[in-house]
C-alpha cells in the first residue's frame, strides 16, 4: 500500500511537472496584443509592439492582409520599409528548451529567397540559427507557413530575436505563432512511465483480490 501511494504522489508530481513544460514562455507568440488592425501596421525601430521589441530597421505586424499561421491572430513580415528585427526577454531557468514557430515570406515581391536569423542570447550563449524560405505557390489566401523548431539549452534569462537577413526589400521573412516551451528531461518521463505502471500494477492486484474473495487492505 505505501508503495502504491508513493506511486500515485509522484504521477501527480511529475505530471505538474510536464503541464509546466507546455507552458509558453514567450509573451503574445501570436502578435495579437497589438493587432495589425484590417491590413498591417508598420513598426519602426525603438518602438514597441506589445512585449516585443523592435530592434532595427522596421517590421509590418500583419492583422487581415494575410492569412495568419494555424489559425491565430497575426503574423510579422520582418522587412518593413527596410529589413529589421525583433526581439524580447525571457526569464527562463537553466535547462533546456524548444523554441518553434511558422515561417512563410511575403509573396508581394522579390528577393523569392527570404533570409531569417533566429538569434538566443542566454548568460555568455550566444546562438545564432539561419533560415531561409522559398516563395512561388504561397498566396495572401494560402502563406503555405512551414512549422520550424530547434531545442536549444538556456543558463538563466535568454533574450529571443528575429532579424531578417535580407537586403534592400520591403518584402520579406514572416514569422507566426512563436513557442518556448520546457523539455523534460529523460529521467523525469522514466519516472512517469514507472509510476503509471505502479499504479496499472496496483488495479490488477486490487481486482484480483477482489476476484477471490480476499478483501483489499
Amino acid at each position: 500500500m505505501k508503495f502504491n501511494v508513493l506511486a500515485i504522489v509522484a504521477v501527480i508530481g511529475l505530471g505538474s511537472s510536464t503541464a509546466n513544460a507546455a507552458v509558453n514562455f514567450v509573451s503574445d507568440g501570436t502578435f495579437s496584443s497589438p493587432s495589425g488592425g484590417s491590413t498591417f501596421t508598420t513598426y519602426s525601430s525603438g518602438s514597441s509592439m506589445g512585449p516585443w521589441s523592435v530592434v532595427s530597421g522596421s517590421v509590418d505586424l500583419i492583422g487581415g492582409y494575410w492569412q495568419d499561421p494555424a489559425g491565430t491572430a497575426g503574423s510579422v513580415d520582418l522587412d518593413g520599409n527596410a529589413p529589421g528585427s525583433i526581439s524580447q526577454n525571457l526569464s527562463l531557468t537553466p535547462g533546456t528548451y524548444l523554441l518553434s514557430f511558422y515561417l512563410s515570406g511575403n509573396p508581394d515581391g522579390a528577393p523569392p529567397t527570404k533570409l531569417l536569423d533566429v538569434d538566443l542570447s542566454t548568460g555568455s550563449l550566444p546562438l545564432s540559427t539561419p533560415f531561409s524560405y522559398i516563395t512561388g505557390t504561397n498566396s495572401h489566401t494560402d502563406m503555405q507557413y512551414v512549422d520550424e523548431s530547434f531545442e536549444f539549452t538556456a543558463t538563466g534569462p535568454t533574450t529571443l530575436t528575429f532579424a531578417s537577413a535580407d537586403t534592400g526589400t520591403p518584402y520579406g521573412p514572416v514569422i507566426g505563432d512563436v513557442v518556448v516551451s520546457a523539455v523534460p528531461e529523460p529521467a523525469t518521463w522514466s519516472m512517469l512511465i514507472l509510476g503509471f505502471g505502479a499504479i496499472g500494477t496496483m488495479l490488477r492486484l486490487g481486482r484480483r483480490r477482489q476476484n477471490s474473495g480476499v478483501l483489499a487492505t
